[in-house]
């Protein structure tokens, strides 16, 4: 049995040595570039040895899908020599991206029966898949008005080197143009540094285009963090003057994110009395003999709030004093000048019946010297003229249908002064019931030659 195995295994190598001597040319196949893009082919380097006698050697491409594109189709090549040639192998029309075998068909000439069919493994890539991208930062955010260290990760999964990556990083945050050349299955690292500014807290989406001989190959979207921060301020602005006191307070809010204030103020029971404060508080608290005043308000980024205390002493001293003085001249007026009483005497008949009336007119000055005093009282219809005076005669009368009157010049009435004035008048109708007698009114000029009218009480008869 051993030697029949030993014969077996003798005569299936001489077979195969046979078969292997019998190959008119043997291929050595490199891949240079097994990655086919739009407008760009396959690149092989390609060694074809010649194992009969001198001859010609055809390569051709049996897929219809694809073309080679070397200059040479043709070799002569010498007995046991090898030759050196670069194939270039591009899809006809449009392919869909994946791993495509493309068979060349290699034989001598002299025995076409006698070939090797050479598969070349090709990644046909569209240039929107061509590079992987990832963009990283600080977990914890990016930080406003600071230098903040980006890395964008390139990784080329494909056998092609891909020189002057135009790399366009973009967003409403900051800018950035970045160059690099990356190779075959290469991962790569492109750092760079980005300063924002005074950014708003949140997130912000940030785009990133890689552009190789104007074609897309990187197009990564993804949204970055920008941190929060706290930066809130305070001016204080004191104005003193007499009797005002004036207090500004400010807060600006130079972070990147809302915050909450809340500005307090007590003021004492007695300058709360004089205070104005703009704006309204959000809240006015009683403690003991004091007020609390609160204001509370939200700072968005970049915004300012603030808050004017008025103590004015002045005004409220100044509206005391004139009420002080208006009331002293309204009780000085009250109490000077001239002042006329009218007083209504009923005269009757034996009967009981109302036959005449007497009146009396008292004249009291009870401030300085008054001058050119013209009295002038008016009677009813219903009664006649004065038939009767007392001390003082009129200075004129006058009768009419409406009524009568009667008209006194005093030249002075010295200051405590007083005169009264009398007269009787009858009824023209028997039985006088229900009658209204009008004011007397006087007027005269004081010491400065000032104009005034002083006005009786009226009187009415029932």
């Amino acid at each position: 049995m051993k030697i029949l195995k030993l014969i077996f295994f003798i005569l299936a190598f001489t077979l195969l040595l046979n078969f292997v001597h019998a190959a008119e040319v043997s291929v050595k196949v490199v891949p240079v570039q097994d990655v086919a893009l739009s407008g760009s082919p396959a690149i092989f380097d390609v060694e074809i040895t010649n194992n009969g006698p001198r001859g010609e050697v055809k390569a051709i491409v049996t897929d219809f899908n694809w073309r080679k594109d070397s200059d040479y189709g043709f070799y002569t090549i010498d007995g046991g020599s090898t030759i050196q040639d670069t194939f270039k192998l591009s899809p006809i029309g449009t392919l869909a991206p994946g791993k495509y075998s493309v068979n060349v068909r290699i034989y001598a000439t002299r025995s076409p029966e006698d070939y090797v069919d050479q598969a070349f493994v090709i990644d046909v890539v569209s240039y929107g898949k061509l590079l992987d991208a990832k963009l990283d930062y600080n977990p914890q955010g990016l930080s406003p008005n600071k230098e903040n260290l980006l890395t964008l990760k390139l990784i080329n999964p494909y056998n092609i080197n891909l020189n002057s990556v135009n790399i366009k990083v973009r967003s409403g945050i900051f800018d950035k143009d970045l160059v690099s050349n990356i190779g075959k299955k290469e991962t790569k690292d492109l750092p760079f540094s980005a300063e924002l500014g005074n950014v708003n807290e949140g997130d912000y989406e940030v785009n990133v285009f890689g552009l190789v001989d104007n074609n897309v190959v990187i197009n990564l979207s993804r949204m970055i963090k920008v941190a929060s921060y706290t930066d809130i301020k305070e001016t204080k602005k004191e104005e003193f003057s007499f009797l005002v006191k004036i207090l500004e307070v400010g807060r600006t809010n130079y972070g990147n994110t809302v915050s909450k204030e809340v500005y307090s103020k007590i003021l004492s029971s007695f300058d709360n009395l004089f205070t104005k404060v703009t704006p309204d508080p959000s809240n006015v608290e009683k403690l003991g003999g004091a007020y609390k005043y609160s204001w509370e308000f939200s700072l968005n980024p970049g915004d300012s709030y603030s808050v004017s205390i008025k103590t004015d002493y002045g005004k409220p001293i100044l509206i005391f004093i004139l009420i002080v003085l208006l009331i002293y001249l309204i009780y000085k007026r009250a109490n000077a000048g001239l002042k006329i009483t009218k007083k209504v005497l009923m005269l009757r008949s034996r009967e009981g019946n109302v036959v005449g009336l007497k009146v009396l007119l008292i004249l009291k000055n009870s401030g300085s010297a008054l001058k050119n005093i013209h009295l002038t009282d008016n009677i009813p219809g219903l009664l006649e003229l004065p038939h009767e005076y007392g001390t003082l005669k009129p200075s004129s009368t006058k009768q009419g249908v409406a009524g009568s009157g009667g008209v006194w010049d005093i030249h002075e009435l010295i200051k405590g002064e007083e005169r009264v004035i009398s007269y009787k008048m009858k009824s023209r109708v028997s039985g006088l019931s229900k009658l209204t007698i009008p004011r007397a009114i006087c007027r005269y000029k004081d010491g400065m030659g000032k104009i005034y009218i002083a006005r009786s009480n009226p009187f009415d008869l029932l």
